[in-house]
């Protein structure tokens, strides 16, 4: 009894993620049935550029920073928290970490494991697609406020570079879409 009512409210915990907000009971417990939890402790890495990518996190408790190299230094892209998901671009793509993802306090995750859920996927398990159905929805978000946040740069620059930034910002959507066969 003691068992079910623990499972109960870590299926109700990840329906709170919005990834998995749309999965039923039972195929939540099928995607807890490939997690593990892990406690980082503070300023502890989690992964680094190069490391293979071997699955994707959900952050239970805590914070992590997500740093990019930059010529000389690194940079901040994303400080997470509570119900954040990270480590999916690499999984998804199947390559390497691109980034530094470091705990900044003692921080509570799931980790989903890749080759278990590259299995569900590979079995047609409906609740693998529905993940990677929200990981779509997710990226599409992030994308749009990537576009806007460039389109806000571009009003500070100078009317004859903001038409020509414009321009290359127009040829590049371009080639997204054209690369991008769908």
């Amino acid at each position: 009894m003691e068992f079910d009512r623990k499972e109960l409210r870590k299926t109700e915990r990840f329906h709170q993620i919005p990834i998995f907000s749309n999965l039923t009971g039972q195929e939540t417990g099928r995607i807890l049935r490939i997690t593990q939890e892990l406690t980082v402790p503070a300023h502890r890495e989690i992964f680094k550029p190069g490391d293979p990518c071997d699955g994707f996190y959900i952050i239970l408790d805590g914070r992590v920073d997500i740093r990019i190299p930059s010529p000389g230094h690194t940079t901040t892209i994303a400080t997470l928290s509570n119900r954040s998901v990270f480590g999916e671009m690499s999984f998804l793509g199947k390559r390497p970490r691109s980034a530094w993802a470091t705990a900044l306090e003692e921080t509570r995750l799931n980790k989903i494991d890749g080759e278990a859920f590259q299995a569900m996927l590979d079995k047609g398990d409906i609740a693998a697609y529905k993940v990677i159905h929200n990981f779509a929805k997710l990226i599409a978000g992030r994308l749009r406020r990537v576009e806007d946040e460039l389109l806000r740069v571009l009003d500070s620059v100078s009317p004859e570079r903001r038409a020509t930034k414009l321009a290359e910002l127009q040829e590049f959507r371009q080639t997204l879409f054209r690369d991008w066969s769908f």
